[in-house]
């Protein structure tokens, strides 16, 4: 018997995570935080959360990693209160239906 979570997921599935690249402005240099959050906008509220990166502002470059450890998805932001844009998806494309050619059902 498999034990559930409130999502109907197994409890110790991996969801995956979020890389946060950001710019630190102290030392300079890009820098790197990972969450293992649900959602984006989590991943970003914890990212503002934590002591070595609150206190500047930073264009950030969000990276959704799968449970394989796989780059899904790429969301970037002009600051850390900024709006996420969605650039890029790495996701394969799904296939529509498709009707036949030259076949007509009645």
């Amino acid at each position: 018997m498999k034990s559930y979570g409130n999502t109907g997921t197994p409890i110790t599935m991996d969801m995956g995570g979020w890389n946060i690249y950001y710019r630190e402005p102290h030392c300079g240099g890009n820098r790197m935080a990972f969450h293992k959050t649900a959602t984006l906008l989590q991943a970003v509220a914890e990212f503002n959360t934590i002591e070595r990166t609150s206190g500047f502002d930073t264009p950030l470059r969000i990276e959704r990693m799968d449970v394989f450890g796989n780059h899904t998805d790429t969301w970037t932001m002009d600051g850390r209160y900024g709006v996420p844009r969605h650039t890029i998806s790495n996701r394969p494309a799904r296939k529509g239906r498709r009707a036949r050619k030259g076949r007509r059902v009645h």
